[in-house]
């Protein structure tokens, strides 16, 4: 078992990830939800697989709304595959970035979806979300009502990473517990029957990536961190985490394994 490695979450400019705060330390550094580490994936990708899922479900006569879009480069994905694709997210640095080359059938705006969506009844065909707010928990309307009867809703969700990750960097990283992924897939299970729609599918996906350098260890672990956190976090492992990478590297990288849940409903 490899020496504890200093802990980064128990420092105390620790930002939890994918709150208010964290987004809005990312978006003043560079205005996109973007993953910034090197590495290469085994094929197909869970995004890719997400798209694929969302495109099944567009035609020319279909209106699509994104929710928590980021910076819209994966809305943007859907442009001229539908009548109409909006973008929204509470992050105005996100927008902003995300209405730089806007082509004529995407737009985006700033919205927070916790409240009333500026949108009529029945407005979209399409809901989806990847990694956003899910619009249709147990006692929230908004999303039933801005949906047409017989729509579809979809949801990509980040599950977190092991494939070994958690065991090989003791301390920066906590192994999951063995009911890991029975429990993931019993929350999405009970997400989507809480949601009052009809089921399509559920799937939790593998998806295996390859981490190209020790440092790209470091930066996964440290996304939306600030520079004087990340600093530190440099100096206190960057040295242990470089000896066990070149221990563990294959010829395309350090190989793990990242968890994706995926859900598909329809509205009623």
């Amino acid at each position: 078992m490899p020496k504890l490695l200093f802990d980064p979450m128990k420092h105390p400019d620790w930002i939890p990830p994918q709150t208010a705060e964290w987004h809005a330390n990312l978006a003043s550094e560079t205005g996109r939800y973007k993953y910034p580490w090197n590495s290469v994936f085994d094929e197909p990708r869970a995004e890719v697989i997400f798209a694929d899922k969302i495109a099944a479900y567009l035609k020319e006569n279909v209106r699509v709304l994104d929710v928590g879009c980021g910076h819209g480069e994966f809305t943007k994905t859907f442009a001229h595959k539908a009548k109409e694709v909006m973008g929204i997210d509470i992050n105005e640095e996100y927008i902003a970035s995300a209405i730089e080359e806007t082509g004529e059938s995407v737009t985006f705006f700033v919205v927070d979806a916790d409240k009333r969506l500026p949108f009529p009844d029945d407005s979209f065909d399409v809901v989806y979300t990847k990694k956003g707010p899910w619009l249709f928990h147990k006692g929230i309307e908004e999303g039933h009502r801005v949906i047409k009867p017989g729509g579809i809703v979809l949801g990509l969700y980040h599950c977190g990473t092991d494939g070994g990750l958690r065991n090989l960097f003791p301390g920066l990283y906590y192994p999951f517990p063995d009911s890991y992924l029975e429990d993931i897939k019993a929350k999405f299970e009970r997400q989507l029957s809480e949601s009052n729609l009809e089921k399509i599918e559920l799937q939790i996906y593998e998806e295996i990536e390859y981490l190209s350098r020790p440092e790209d260890v470091l930066i996964k672990k440290c996304f939306g961190q600030k520079e004087t956190l990340k600093k530190i976090v440099w100096q206190e492992c960057l040295k242990q985490v470089e000896e066990i990478f070149l221990q563990y590297t294959t010829p395309r990288g350090l190989m793990i394994v990242n968890y994706h849940a995926l859900m598909i409903g329809r509205a009623r």
